[in-house]
Parts: C-alpha cells; structure tokens; sequence
C-alpha cells in the first residue's frame, strides 16, 4: 500500500471528515458505474454505494484493510451486488412460481413453500464464506465461465471449481426436505442448482 492510501486510511480512522470526503468524492461514481454494469439499475446502484459509504463511515474504528483501499471499496461492492442479485432472483422465483399455480388452495401452499425455500436459499448463500458466495454468485447469477471467475477474484480455475462444488454442495443439503417441492417446480428454480 502507498503512502497516499495509509493516509487516507488513517485519516479515515481518526474520523477525519475531509478525507472521508476525498475517499468519496474519488470513489463515489466509479463504484456507482460498478455496480450498475452488474446489475442494470441506476437507483438501486446507488443506493448500494452509498450503503457502502455509510457502512465505511461507521466502521471506520474496526477497519482492516489489507490490501488498497480501492480493492476494499470494490470488494465491499461486489458483496452487496451478490446480496442484491441473490435478493431479486428469489423475488424473480417466488413471482414465477405463484404466477405458475393457478388453484387458490395450491397458490396458499405454494407460497408458504416458496417462502420457505427462497429464506433457507437466501441465508444458505448468506452463510458462505465470502469467496465462495462471490463464486456462486458469479457463476449462476452474473453467468459467469470458471475462466472469467478465476481471473475477477484472482484465484486458480480449480479453486473456482472447488469453492462451486462446496456451495451447491451446501445448498443441497440445506433444501434436503424440499426436494420433492423442487423437483415439481425444477423449471422454475433453475439456476439454483
């Protein structure tokens, strides 16, 4: 790390209001093109930086910061872009999903089921490791190959596939009791798997 970013990092820890201003005024817009080139919406884009810049002001007492501040900034985007993909996809789900029953009876079991499986998906990729999370998250939410994987996080094409087989590992045995429900509604749900 430079001279310029320790400064700016313990500047930043002593709570010094015009370096948090410099920190966000040099990284502001990129991370809002960051984010909306992951996920196409400028409002929610937004919203997350500046969640990432409260949280950053918050923090500021317990940060660890190993590598530069930009990669921390960066990799603190991409955390809550896998949350924010993660969140809408089980929103995408559970509309497909009640759109696709038609029984009024059905559509009241369907959701509490739906429901069910969406909240264990969501804290079950909550709960991963956050290298593992990013390579799920990678791979089945942005579409990624294991090659463009590997060279994002900066990680080796077996550590992609090693960290992809523990978290669909992990996800199965989490949805062990629903797989009947999953297998009746796989079309719907696929992705996940």
């Amino acid at each position: 790390m430079d001279v310029e970013q320790n400064q700016l990092i313990t500047g930043l820890r002593a709570g010094d209001k015009k370096v948090y201003q410099k920190i966000f005024d040099t990284f502001y817009e990129p991370l809002c093109n960051y984010c909306m080139s992951r996920i196409q919406s400028q409002e929610d884009a937004e919203e997350i930086v500046q969640d990432i810049f409260v949280k950053l002001w918050v923090k500021r007492d317990e940060l660890n910061i190993a590598q530069s501040l930009r990669a921390y900034l960066y990799r603190m985007a991409l955390n809550k872009i896998i949350n924010y993909t993660e969140h809408h996809k089980v929103r995408r789900i559970h509309q497909a999903e009640t759109l696709a029953t038609h029984s009024p009876h059905n559509d009241q079991i369907s959701v509490i089921q739906e429901n069910e499986i969406q909240q264990i998906v969501f804290e079950t990729v909550d709960s991963m490791p956050p290298k593992r999370r990013a390579v799920y998250e990678l791979s089945r939410h942005e579409g990624l190959k294991y090659a463009e994987i590997a060279e994002q996080l900066d990680i080796s094409i077996k550590t992609v596939e090693a960290h992809l087989s523990k978290a669909l590992e992990q996800l199965r045995i989490a949805l062990k009791d629903y797989l009947p429900v999953l297998m009746a509604t796989i079309s719907l749900l696929h992705g996940i798997f």
